[in-house]
């Protein structure tokens, strides 16, 4: 199970309680949205992708960018919630009072974390692939492993690298398909001279 990385521009807020706990919430993954496209393919996310991940992950890291040494909390310390529901995948995080905190609760109020990321791996036949009403390939997270997610600055990394491989197999799959039904084809009609005949005619 390779990792992949996605990026999503949803909102981030930053809640202050009256003790002067600072929360920050985000969704870092919403299910049912179609992604732009990431080259030669679009995805969605199935509710229930993460159902199983959430509920048995020990532990599950919130950063900003990606970055462990901006480390903001994390599930298996309580600093941090990961929770489904109807949108997605929706965080809490208890800012802590280090430079990685308060950095990321100026830049959330200034809106410079434009949006949420995750990082995760899909499971054992997790995800499955089709064509859309426009013959544009369309792949669906079914079931996925989430690692760390949480803010990022911009939103013009997408990592793909393991989704296009899996894309250029499915292709590779189904163009020796086609090969196979061909070569098929020509055997019969080589056996057939009944196909011949009526292929000669038409």
């Amino acid at each position: 199970m390779e990792k992949e990385t996605r990026i999503l521009t949803e909102p981030i807020e930053v809640r202050k309680a009256e003790d002067g706990t600072r929360t920050m919430v985000g969704y870092g993954a919403v299910f049912g949205k179609l992604s732009q496209d990431l080259g030669g393919f679009r995805e969605v996310i199935a509710p229930g992708a993460f159902n199983r991940t959430v509920q048995n992950q020990k532990d599950i890291l919130v950063t900003v960018n990606h970055d462990v040494n901006s480390l903001l909390g994390r599930t298996g310390a309580g600093t941090a919630r990961v929770s489904v529901d109807e949108i997605g995948v929706r965080y809490e995080v208890d800012l802590p009072d280090t430079v990685a905190g308060r950095d990321a609760e100026v830049l959330a109020s200034r809106g410079d974390l434009f949006g949420s990321s995750f990082t995760f791996s899909v499971t054992k036949d997790g995800d499955s692939w089709e064509k859309d009403e426009d013959g544009r390939r369309l792949r669906t997270l079914n079931e996925v492993k989430l690692y760390e997610l949480g803010p990022v600055v911009s939103p013009a990394y997408l990592d793909t690298t393991v989704a296009l491989r899996s894309f250029g197999e499915i292709e590779a799959s189904e163009d020796t398909q086609e090969e196979i039904i061909e070569e098929d084809e020509t055997r019969e009609s080589t056996l057939n001279p009944a196909i011949n005949a009526a292929r000669f005619i038409r």
